[in-house]
């Protein structure tokens, strides 16, 4: 009789069971780079480590790189390749932010198995703490995020660039719908297989669990309906303005949408460099765009959002500077009217009748089972706080789940706090989330019985995530909240049409992809890397300052096969010779250093250092931005230029900046002798020159400079504390307290010796 399960040797026994969609899939995915669309909760992540297993078998001394976006996502697949790869767990690698990178090197080179937050290994390659020409397969959870600068799409670039034998695996559950994104995806990722499966394929359909959809239509009482009318006249009114002026072409709060307003907007602020008179509209344009937003929080959310909304905005007035469109808004006796009725409304216990429907579907689900999961999306923090707080008073076991960003008067799940709130819920100690964002994205998040929509998204991508919190193991049930004639409804179409034309383009893509490569093309292709490996020039190095790790302009430097070596620059964002030292600014900064005093005195800081110093002003659309007068912006550069003698190089993005930076390194590395000279501000405080002295010890950068003086309160007390207590303090660890107190305790010796 054959086993349940498949048996392979680098598979542990009685792990993963036979499933026809998945062998198939993993057969197809194994000698080319594949996309694998599949829904939520069929096993995407079991196809990774089945192909992982060939991989390892195939190639020895290959190693394994999995990344997924966040590290909740990253430490639940680890999870999955310990339980069911037949490779020894010290040799499964967890690398995330709390691995400080000088650990990681050693980890590189003992691991068979890497998974990762994309940030950690783009910042590894970049630096050259990892080699990647071993590893044998890169696999890419959440793949559709390969788009734009995320990181996914450097780190893919760099691992076909530098792998000798390399594959990449896309995992997603729903790529997007446009047609060019996916393209994008798939070229960004040299994608040529696409493996698609839905619901109602053949080979699916026997592990799917029939999940039920009821969409509940809601109208909005009279006492909202007032408000709402009061601002669409308040939108309708600066609508009017913009199209007397023929910057749009109607004022029908219908035919215009947020994103037109946010295109028109862009287009007044590049305008308004010649023409100071559209100051006015740029106002009267925010002033719309904040209305349409404060509309959607009104019919789909409820009061207390949009009381919240406007409280937020006023605070915002209050800071100096701050944009002249919310004081537009606040000062509009209409707007004033409503918030007036809205605070009315609340004291009178009215709120958006989602509240009572959402209670009562509930309230039904756990009369039926008790024991039931239940998960309340919602896209905003607001209406999860009310949700949560109603539910709680109803006495039900519920919690909020949020993002890790603090917002104003709301501060962050820290990921320790997700996991412990996802392992409750498991457990049954909260049976019910009401969760933001947060939850839609891959997290496994126990089985669901019932998810309800509080509101719907018009992404298809978030619309089928929220949907795959229910149905896996067991039928399940979603519920959609909809308030009728609102943009509830019009969001709940358009992601059922853009999943519709996903599932078409997929079909279409799948079927006109790029057969497998030829023998012979393989062969040229290994031709032409070896080609260019004998046609590269000498390695210029880069000295770069931490801060500005990760930008484009040092993506663009290693895709240059620049040497980048990060440090803590007192002065300077690059240095490349001893002489040369370049500040780059991008024009945003450039205004905010004006503004913020900090530009001179950076100015004097390289001036004073280095021999040839060069000012790099990355984009020059800057003028009628942040209220700084064209005139204070063209006397800051003819005070830089003329006063303080430092060259300006004007460059149009990130990469022409990085271009500018190696053809200047390129010059002074390769027609003279070059050594590096890094230079230090003078210390402004006694704090200052505590830090500094610390920063001169093994793996102790700024950070960490301040936590061991926060935690021993003076130098003294440092360099006489012993090592296990220093190996204490978060950050250091026992191999970096053991070096520490060998620099503080080794005699000197002036011939150099290691340490």
């Amino acid at each position: 009789m054959e086993s349940k399960y498949i048996n392979h040797p680098y598979l542990k026994e009685n792990t993963i069971e036979h499933r026809l969609y998945q062998e198939t899939i993993t057969a197809s995915c194994a000698e080319q780079n594949s996309l694998v669309i599949l829904p939520t909760g069929l096993g995407k992540t079991l196809i990774a480590v089945m192909i992982a297993a060939l991989r390892l078998q195939k190639m020895s001394g290959g190693f394994i790189v999995f990344l997924a976006p966040t590290r909740p996502l990253v430490l639940q697949h680890a999870e999955t390749f310990k339980s069911t790869l037949r490779v020894d767990e010290n040799e499964i690698m967890i690398f995330t932010g709390e691995i400080p990178p000088e650990e990681r090197i050693e980890r590189w080179k003992k691991a068979k198995v890497v998974l990762a937050t994309p940030q950690i290994v783009e910042n590894d390659i970049i630096t050259g703490r990892v080699d990647l020409k071993n590893c044998v397969l890169l696999v890419l959870d959440e793949a559709h995020r390969a788009v734009g600068n995320y990181s996914y799409v450097f780190v893919a670039e760099q691992y076909l660039k530098h792998a000798v034998n390399p594959l990449i695996l896309g995992l997603t559950a729903s790529p997007g719908v446009e047609k060019e994104k996916i393209e994008e995806v798939c070229k960004n990722l040299n994608i040529k297989n696409i493996e698609v499966r839905t619901e109602k394929s053949p080979d699916v359909l026997p592990y799917i669990k029939e999940i039920k959809v009821d969409w509940v239509l809601i109208s909005l009482p009279p006492s909202i309906l007032d408000i709402k009318k009061i601002l669409e006249n308040a939108l309708v009114k600066r609508l009017k303005t913009l199209k007397e002026e023929r910057f749009i072409e109607s004022y029908n709060i219908k035919t215009i949408s947020r994103k037109q307003l946010i295109e028109l907007q862009s287009q007044l602020t590049k305008e308004r460099q010649t023409q100071p008179s559209l100051f006015e509209l740029m106002a009267k344009t925010a002033a719309a765009i904040r209305l349409t937003y404060a509309l959607e929080l009104l019919e789909t959310q409820g009061l207390k959002a949009l009381q919240n909304f406007f409280n937020k905005l006023e605070e915002r007035s209050k800071i100096s500077g701050s944009p002249r469109g919310i004081k537009d808004l606040l000062t509009d006796d209409e707007i004033i009217n409503a918030r007036i009725k809205i605070e009315n409304l609340i004291e009178n216990q009215v709120r958006h009748p989602k509240i009572e429907k959402m209670l009562q579907i509930v309230k039904e689900q756990l009369s039926q089972k008790s024991n039931s999961r239940i998960i309340i999306f919602t896209q905003f923090r607001d209406s999860a706080s009310e949700i949560n707080e109603v539910l709680q008073k109803e006495k039900y076991n519920v919690e909020r789940f949020i993002g890790q960003a603090n917002k104003i008067g709301d501060k962050g799940l820290s990921q320790k706090q997700q996991k412990e709130i996802i392992e409750k819920f498991k457990e049954g100690t909260y049976n019910i989330l009401v969760a933001t964002s947060v939850a839609e994205e891959g997290l496994d998040i126990s089985e669901c019985d019932l998810v309800i929509f509080y509101d719907t998204v018009p992404s298809a991508i978030r619309y089928i995530q929220r949907k795959g919190r229910t149905g896996r193991k067991r039928p399940g049930n979603v519920v959609l909240l909809i308030t009728k004639g609102t943009r509830d409804e019009a969001y709940y179409w358009s992601a059922k049409r853009k999943e519709r034309e996903m599932k078409d383009t997929l079909k279409t893509m799948a079927k006109t992809m790029t057969e497998p490569l030829k023998e012979e093309d393989k062969q040229q292709i290994k031709l032409e890397k070896y080609l260019q490996e004998e046609e590269k020039e000498k390695i210029i190095t880069v000295y770069v300052d931490n801060r500005e790790i990760g930008s484009d302009v040092v993506r663009e430097l290693t895709r240059l096969n620049a040497k980048i070596i990060p440090m803590q620059l007192q002065v300077a964002d690059y240095l490349v010779s001893e002489k040369v030292a370049i500040e780059r600014k991008a024009a945003e900064d450039f205004l905010q250093s004006i503004i913020d005093k900090r530009l001179f005195p950076q100015v004097k800081e390289i001036t004073s250092n280095y021999e040839k110093p060069v000012l790099i002003i990355e984009g020059r659309d800057f003028y009628g931005k942040h209220a700084v007068h064209p005139e204070a912006i063209r006397g800051a550069l003819v005070s830089i230029a003329i006063d303080f003698k430092l060259p300006i190089i004007w460059t149009s993005d990130p990469q022409e900046t990085a271009r500018m930076i190696h053809t200047i390194a390129r010059r002074e590395q390769t027609e003279r002798e070059t050594k590096i000279y890094v230079a230090e501000k003078v210390p402004g405080s006694l704090k200052d020159v505590q830090e500094r002295v610390l920063i001169g010890l093994p793996g102790v950068d700024q950070t960490l400079a301040r936590r061991l003086l926060c935690t021993f309160n003076s130098l003294e007390k440092i360099f006489t504390t012993p090592e296990e207590e220093l190996s204490k303090v978060r950050g250091v660890g026992e191999k970096k307290a053991e070096k520490i107190r060998k620099v503080i305790t080794s005699s000197y010796n002036e011939e150099s010796q290691a340490y």
